[in-house]
């Protein structure tokens, strides 16, 4: 099962989040019977940085969206963090409701606090994803999205 995770990494607070909630979400998956038919798919490591060249970034957007489209419909899932109004999230969820990929989303904070088309776009939220058992829920969703999928002789989109 590939989940796409669609989420701003523009500074150092948003690499530090990104950090932290891929560590808890490896050490939540560890602790489920599907976990390690779970793979985490980060765009941004799969992308040139392109932010801070203007040159650079009118040169290569295309590749950037090319690559996260092709990387959204190979996806089983989407886990998008909705924090900060991030307008590549914003698409990145669009997309994917738009081909019949379930998202989920999550905040730091408050899912409610996003745009009403996102919230409406999920599947389910997650609100405070880094607090108590959050993570461990999300993992939770998953193994029963995996169960669903085995029971229904259903393959990944990847495969």
């Amino acid at each position: 099962m590939y989940i796409y995770f669609a989420h701003p990494c523009f500074n150092d607070s948003q690499e530090q989040f990104k950090n932290e909630f891929l560590e808890k979400l490896r050490t939540a998956l560890g602790q489920t019977e599907y976990g390690k038919a779970v793979s985490v798919i980060d765009p941004f490591n799969d992308t040139p940085n392109i932010e801070g060249n203007r040159e650079t970034k009118l040169k290569l957007s295309r590749v950037v969206k090319d690559t996260c489209l092709k990387m959204l419909e190979e996806c089983d899932m989407v886990v998008a963090l909705v924090d900060d109004g991030d307008t590549g999230v914003a698409f990145e969820v669009g997309y994917a409701n738009a081909i019949g990929i379930p998202v989920i989303l999550i905040s730091k904070s408050d899912c409610a606090e996003a745009n009403a088309m996102l919230i409406g776009a999920a599947k389910e939220r997650l609100d405070n994803i880094l607090d108590g058992d959050q993570v461990s829920k999300l993992a939770r969703m998953f193994e029963w999205y995996c169960i669903s999928k085995e029971n229904n002789g259903l393959e990944s989109r990847k495969s």
